[in-house]
């Protein structure tokens, strides 16, 4: 397991704490390590030209919203984490509650991956 220390890891300083609970297989979480690393830099992630995919924005997303979430945050203060204080404002009460479903599925997407599903990244 890998676990940010920090207040946002996007624009301040933080750190990685590591957490081997299997210390034969510690090659594998180097590899886990190594694509952090690369999602941090802003690496390619499984396409051409550089830059975030989608599916990357997703995994950050779903992992920024866990540790919100874990922390005791609200969906709407997730929500502002994420898409920022304005977007929040104006989309957080619409009719068809898009923002809000958007966070609850980070948040269960982040429990998943939390649970082992990190595991399909290293494939």
């Amino acid at each position: 397991m890998i676990r940010c220390l920090g207040a946002d890891i996007r624009i301040d300083p933080f750190a990685l704490e590591l957490v081997i609970d299997a210390f034969p297989e510690v090659e594998s979480r180097q590899r886990l390590i190594r694509r952090f690393a690369d999602i941090y830099r802003n690496r390619l992630i499984g396409g051409p030209g550089g830059g975030w995919t989608v599916e990357a924005m997703r995994h950050r997303d779903a992992l920024a919203a866990l540790d919100r979430r874990m922390e005791g945050y609200s969906y709407r203060r997730i929500a502002i984490f994420l898409y920022g204080e304005k977007a929040v404002r104006d989309d957080w009460n619409s009719p068809d509650q898009t923002m809000k479903n958007r966070v609850i599925r980070r948040v269960r997407r982040g429990l998943r991956m939390m649970n082992g599903g990190y595991r399909t990244l290293l494939n």
